[in-house]
C-alpha cells in the first residue's frame, strides 16, 4: 500500500519514518529544511533503546503525477486542513481513504466537504515525539493509536492500515467508539497543552503547584460538561486519572503547543480550548476558564516571550 503523509512534523515524521523503516511504501509532504535533510540523509528516529535511519521521498508539495497514493495520512496542524484539502482536489481517486491524525476537534469536516465520496477516517494517538532538528525526530514515549471511520465505506482499508501500523511498531486498534476517543483526546490536550505552553515546562512538571492543579481541574470540569452534553451515554468520571497517567508516561515530553510557541508558530488552541468555548456557547453552557486560557495562548502567539 502506497501511503502519502501530509505534514512532516514530529508525529508525521515518526509515523512515516517507522512505516518506511518496516519496508512499506511511504512519501511525505512537508517543509524545508526538514524535507531537504530527509532526501539527503534520511530520517533519523531517536528512541530509548535504539536509533532508526529511515529513507523515503519527501516533497514540499503534493504531486499525484509522481505517485498516486492508495492511502493519505493528514498529520498537519488542524488550521492547515483547508490548504491540504485544496491541494488534493482532483488529484486522488474517489476510493482513496483519508486518515486524519491530528489534535483537536472538528478537523475532519473540511475533508468531508471537499471529498464527499472518499472514506474519511479519524485517528487518535498518544504517541509522543519531538522534532529536534531537521532530519531528526525523537520518539519521546510510546503510546496507542485508535482509528475509526467518520464517513463513507471502509472498503477493507481499515484492517490493512491496522496491519501496517502494527508491523511498524505502533499499538493500533480499530474502534467503533472513535467519537469517544476524540473527546478523551481533546480533554487531554486541552489540559496539558496550554498549561505546558504557558509554564514553559515538560508535561511531568505541569502539576507541581496547587494553584496549577486548580486551573487544571477547572479546565477539565468545563470540558467534561461539553463532552457529556455531546455524548450523554458516556462516563467521563475517570478522565482526570487517565490524563494524569498520560502526563506521567510523557513526563519528559514538551507538548506540541509549547514547541509551537517557542518557535514562533501558530498553535492549535482554536481546535482545543477554543473548541470547548465554541461548543459551550452552542449548548448554552459557560466556559470562562477555557476562554481565558485560549486568550492567553493567543497572546503568546502574537507576543512570544
Amino acid at each position: 500500500m502506497n501511503i502519502t503523509v501530509f505534514g512532516a512534523g514530529s508525529i508525521g515524521s515518526l509515523f512515516a519514518g517507522r512505516i518506511a523503516y518496516s519496508g512499506f511504501d511511504v512519501s511525505v509532504v512537508g517543509r524545508n529544511p526538514h524535507v531537504t535533510e530527509i532526501n539527503k540523509r534520511g530520517l533519523r528516529i531517536i528512541e530509548e533503546q535504539e536509533e532508526l535511519l529511515s529513507h523515503f521521498p519527501a516533497r514540499t508539495s503534493f504531486h499525484s503525477e509522481v505517485t498516486t497514493p492508495e492511502t493519505i495520512f493528514v498529520t498537519t496542524k488542524a488550521y492547515d486542513n483547508g490548504v491540504v484539502a485544496n491541494s488534493m482536489v482532483g488529484r486522488i481517486f474517489n476510493e482513496t481513504p483519508i486518515f486524519v491524525l491530528q489534535n483537536g476537534m472538528g478537523n475532519e469536516e473540511v475533508f468531508c466537504r471537499h471529498f464527499p465520496q472518499n472514506p474519511i477516517f479519524r485517528a487518535i494517538t498518544t504517541e509522543a515525539a519531538e522534532l529536534i532538528h531537521p532530519g531528526i525526530v525523537k520518539h519521546v514515549a510510546f503510546g496507542k493509536t485508535s482509528f475509526g471511520i467518520i464517513k463513507g465505506q471502509e472498503n477493507g482499508f481499515g484492517p490493512r492500515v491496522q496491519d501496517i501500523m502494527r508491523n511498524s511498531g505502533f499499538q493500533t486498534k480499530k474502534t467503533t467508539e472513535i467519537q469517544l476517543k476524540m473527546w478523551q483526546k481533546l480533554l487531554t490536550n486541552a489540559t496539558i497543552c496550554p498549561l505546558g505552553a504557558l509554564l514553559h515546562v515538560p508535561n511531568g512538571k505541569i502539576l507541581q503547584k496547587p494553584s496549577i492543579n486548580r486551573i487544571f481541574d477547572a479546565i477539565l470540569k468545563e470540558g467534561i460538561a461539553v463532552a457529556t452534553s455531546n455524548l450523554p451515554d458516556e462516563d467521563f468520571s475517570l478522565t482526570r486519572e487517565f490524563i494524569i497517567r498520560v502526563m506521567e508516561k510523557t513526563k519528559e515530553n514538551r507538548c506540541s503547543m509549547l514547541q509551537d510557541i517557542e518557535r514562533g508558530r501558530k498553535t492549535e488552541i482554536d481546535y482545543m480550548n477554543g473548541f470547548i468555548v465554541q461548543e459551550s456557547r452552542r449548548l448554552g453552557l459557560k466556559a470562562p476558564v477555557n476562554a481565558a486560557i485560549a486568550d492567553l495562548i493567543r497572546h503568546l502567539e502574537r507576543y512570544p516571550q
